[in-house]
């Protein structure tokens, strides 16, 4: 790989996009071992740094993953050739805009800044967006990191509270939409009946990287699961099902310092809900893996919710 020391463009996005370029011509196939961080940053003559974000942020979009110990491999080759597929998809939409204005007397350059203006302002609408995201189980709650676009507020919910006290629906006034696990959304349809919200529901998946290294444990090792619900680890389970892996879990429900201390040895590894961690690893043994487990919408209800946030706000202007 080479980087064009010339072009402005930083260094990471051009060894991302180097790297995508592999995949898509098949160079790299899904499994590949990527070079390490050091060996790529010297081979190409720059920092540490920048090679770790360019993986850092192909790992976030699920097309590489990182394995503690073994290295940085090639996760998910479909996902990549879908993307290239969906930007084809969007050239060709803008191609025959474009053509269109220029058959109306416009220029290109018209075309670019007509664009450009048109997209700084669904920016801006964006920006001042509300949503609700109501989730099952307590766990969740400090799990909203998506990416919805720049200033998009997404604001978490139990859903135990709308159906505890009819009074909890006045926390979603200035809301500008509802979402929820389609498992829940008929209910939370009837909960919210008198309320004049678009409800979207969206199917959330474990994170690719998470479900990869839980696959990669020694089989037959007995798991550690640390979290605050019963609900959040039938959720695990289910997920893990899904997945085609049924290890043996321990599951453990708020334990106290003294209750990890006596059940961690006996097990292999252990998974976790993000806000045990700090706990966790007070009292982990040594050498004992650490996963933490999330979920996350996948692609398409992400841009199904995207889509939707532009349309409503359209509706409102």
């Amino acid at each position: 790989m080479d980087l064009d020391r010339k072009s402005g463009i930083p260094y990471y996005i051009q060894l991302k996009e180097q790297i995508r370029r592999r995949i898509t011509q098949g160079v790299w196939t899904a499994g590949t071992k990527l070079p390490t961080e050091r060996e790529l940053a010297e081979s190409l003559a720059v920092s540490r740094n920048t090679v770790g974000q360019a993986y850092k942020e192909l790992e976030s979009e699920g097309i590489l993953s990182s394995v503690r110990g073994r290295g940085t491999f090639i996760a998910d080759t479909l996902l990549i050739m879908q993307q290239e597929g969906r930007k084809e998809k969007v050239l060709r939409i803008v191609d025959v805009a474009m053509e269109e204005a220029v058959g109306l007397g416009f220029s290109i350059d018209d075309f670019v800044a007509f664009v450009h203006v048109r997209g700084m302002e669904k920016k801006d609408l964006l920006s001042r967006m509300k949503v609700a995201f109501i989730v099952s189980s307590p766990e969740q709650l400090s799990d909203v990191n998506w990416n919805l676009g720049l200033g998009v507020s997404l604001l978490p919910f139990l859903l135990s509270e709308f159906r505890e006290s009819p009074r909890a629906q006045e926390r979603l006034a200035g809301m500008d939409m509802a979402i929820t696990g389609v498992t829940h959304l008929a209910e939370v349809k009837t909960l919210l009946d008198k309320l004049s919200l678009p409800i979207l529901g969206v199917s959330l998946q474990p994170k690719l990287e998470t479900v990869v290294r839980i696959a990669k444990l020694t089989m037959g090792r007995n798991l550690a699961l640390v979290c605050e619900s019963n609900q959040f680890a039938e959720k695990v389970i289910a997920a893990l099902k899904q997945a085609g892996l049924h290890p043996t879990i321990t599951i453990l429900i708020q334990p106290s310092e003294d209750d990890l201390r006596e059940e961690l040895p006996k097990c292999g590894a252990v998974i976790l809900a993000s806000k045990f961690r700090l706990r966790v690893e007070k009292v982990l043994p040594e050498n004992m893996e650490c996963i933490e487990f999330s979920f996350e919408p996948d692609a398409g209800s992400l841009n199904l919710l995207r889509g939707a946030l532009l349309e409503i706000k359209g509706e409102k202007i």
